[in-house]
């Protein structure tokens, strides 16, 4: 929490159950377009919300 605002699962440390997915988790701006890894850390994350929240 010190050094970041997102835990390593793209969580917010201050707001319970905050995911960031969009490109505002980059802690500086992307050379190239990002399209391609916001849609694969959204995925990751996504697939970390289900297994937490929703696996039985």
């Amino acid at each position: 929490p010190a050094t970041s605002v997102l835990d390593p699962q793209n969580r917010a440390h201050e707001v319970d159950n905050l995911y960031v997915v969009d490109a505002s988790f980059f802690p500086s701006s992307a050379g190239l377009n990002p399209s391609l890894t916001v849609a694969a850390n959204a995925r990751r994350v996504a697939a970390h919300v289900n297994q937490a929240h929703f696996a039985a």
